[in-house]
């Protein structure tokens, strides 16, 4: 007798496709194992933000000398980064760049397209290497400031995480493992050369920069060494370490001597005087892990070129320095403290970290707060929604800010 049932036939089916299909999954084709000569990642974002405007700042009547006043000022910006690299035998080319379209509620439309990185590198041994081109160099050890950084851009104390626009060098890497007390040994020489058309945000005046980076690893301590010539006279010196005192508890720090550091401020004439005199900066910091997986960073900076309290009161006074732009520079002044605090999962919430944030003016007591959301639930998705508040008396730094509060919601795709 035979059996027939349409289930059993359809069970029967669908294990034989099963089979199938496990076959070719477990295939082995020698060319998908093959490593491809090109790589390529892409980020696309969205940001809207919103800023609430300070009306009783200088810096707001400048802005709205002749216009109609607001309370508060809007933007939508949308950005796409791509970031390709390709390796020919020894050569690997590197292409990062980043094209910014923003609308603001006052009909202005900006596009604002960047080079990041444009270099290619040269492994000549496994030792040395080579770097000729437009390339970011992040130096230091410091999470908000980094002084020693000769060969690169400064952080945006708004979002310190975010990639930094690098510029046109000759850079070349000896790396050596020792035994013994130095167990690793680096030897970086930089060359960036100033024109009216290469490098014009480096420096003013044209010049051609040698810097040279020495790093070594003793007893577990990262110590790296600076030194800056311009058209070979001295400029600069600067050092900076790192060291674990236990395994969840790390200190660094940063200093730097520069033999003539110029600050322009405004006397009480409110004329412009250029000042060049030696000065020196530094950076205090420790970063904390506790056994809750909160992290706590504590850093103090000293900026030897900025200004003291009465020239910043002098500055705020000059509307036509302040018209310039001078005061949209990050650290103004002397003396700040950092502190950040961050808790991934809080509560058990999977794929969520919060982090707030002070940065403290010691000279005028006026501070700036804020604090990130993040969350990373979505596959490629990034979600960020982020807050900076600040507060001040009259002619301090972040109380004479154009905006008093400020908030973004940030949504990243990753292809």
């Amino acid at each position: 007798m035979k059996f027939e049932h349409p289930l059993l036939s359809f069970t029967i089916f669908l294990l034989l496709a099963q089979n199938v299909l496990l076959a070719q999954e477990y295939s082995f084709d020698p060319e998908e194992f093959e490593k491809k000569p090109y790589e390529f990642i892409g980020s696309f974002k969205i940001q809207p933000e919103i800023a609430f405007l300070n009306n009783s700042s200088k810096l707001y009547s400048l802005s709205f000398f002749n216009k109609k006043e607001k309370d508060y000022w809007d933007s939508y910006s949308g950005s796409i980064q791509l970031k390709a690299t390709y390796e020919y035998s020894k050569c690997k080319f590197f292409l990062d760049f980043k094209n910014q379209l923003t609308f603001t509620t006052n009909d202005n439309f900006e596009n604002d397209f960047k080079i990041y990185e444009l270099y290619n590198n040269v492994d000549f041994s496994t030792n040395f290497s080579m770097q000729v081109g437009k390339k970011a160099v992040k130096w230091g050890k410091g999470y908000i400031w980094n002084p020693v950084s000769f060969a690169g851009r400064q952080k945006d104390i708004n979002d310190i995480d975010t990639g930094l626009e690098g510029f046109w060098m000759l850079k070349l890497d000896y790396v050596k493992s020792l035994p013994g007390v130095i167990q690793n040994l680096a030897i970086t020489p930089v060359i960036i050369p100033v024109t009216s058309y290469v490098n014009e945000e480096f420096q003013k005046e044209n010049s051609l920069i040698f810097i040279l980076k020495n790093s070594l690893l003793l007893y577990n301590t990262d110590l790296d060494f600076y030194l800056s010539t311009e058209d070979g006279n001295f400029q600069r010196f600067g050092i900076d370490f790192a060291k674990n005192i236990l395994p969840n508890w790390e200190i660094h720090g940063e200093y730097v001597f520069e033999k003539k550091g110029i600050i322009e401020f405004c006397n009480s004439s409110y004329e412009i005087e250029r000042e060049i005199s030696e000065r020196n900066s530094y950076l205090l910091g420790s970063r904390i892990l506790f056994a809750t997986n909160t992290t706590i960073i504590l850093e103090y900076l000293h900026n030897g070129s900025g200004l003291t309290e009465g020239q910043m009161k002098n500055l705020y006074n000059a509307a036509d320095l302040a018209v310039s732009g001078n005061l949209s520079k990050q650290f103004l002044m002397k003396d700040y403290l950092y502190l950040k605090l961050s808790q991934p999962e809080p509560f058990n919430i999977l794929y969520f970290t919060p982090s707030v944030y002070i940065l403290y003016n010691i000279n005028d007591k006026s501070r700036m707060v804020g604090g990130d959301l993040n969350y990373s639930r979505f596959e490629n998705i990034n979600l960020k929604l982020k807050c900076n508040l600040m507060f001040g008396d009259t002619d301090s730094e972040f109380g004479e800010k154009t905006s008093s509060q400020k908030i973004s919601f940030q949504v990243e795709y990753i292809f």
